[in-house]
């Protein structure tokens, strides 16, 4: 009698399983590219999204859905940071995976961009020196403004006493 009623309680959780639907569980992943130039960004971010990802998500889905992802980088990158192919950038993802619409989904992305330093550098000499002189400029049109305050105070405390 015990059998029956337990093959029967079973019957029930999987039918109110099955009346649920899948259970919905979204999974973030975290991509990154290492140092690549600027260039190579794409094909690096494919190829890592297929080694990672390849165990949870269908391979499919994973060049459907990098590749959309790698066109809306395209534009943040080129167009909105204003980095030059030849750059070398290291570029983070985080991707959301919802397998009941099996989408891959970017969430967020962060972009460090390695300056070599001869560009940082390469402030030239006479934009250094036009710099300077105009700092100093600033610097005695302050002190002239100090000079007529100091005036004005001194008129205004001789007025009043």
């Amino acid at each position: 009698m015990m059998n029956n009623e337990n093959k029967t309680n079973e019957e029930v959780q999987k039918k109110e399983l099955e009346a649920a639907g899948p259970v919905e569980g979204k999974t973030t992943f975290q991509l990154s590219t290492g140092l690549i130039i600027a260039a190579r960004y794409a094909n690096k971010l494919r190829r890592v999204a297929l080694v990672s990802l390849s165990n949870s998500v269908p391979k499919d889905v994973i060049i459907r859905d990098i590749s959309e992802i790698n066109k809306k980088l395209f534009d943040e990158l080129i167009n909105k940071n204003k980095i030059d192919k030849l750059d070398v950038i290291r570029l983070t993802i985080k991707v959301v995976y919802d397998p009941a619409n099996k989408k891959l989904e970017l969430e967020e992305y962060r972009l460090i961009r390695y300056v070599p330093e001869e560009k940082c550098s390469a402030v030239s000499q006479d934009e250094l020196l036009r710099l300077k002189e105009e700092n100093e400029k600033l610097k005695s049109e302050i002190n002239a403004l100090k000079e007529k305050l100091k005036e004005i105070e001194l008129m205004i405390n001789s007025g009043s006493a």
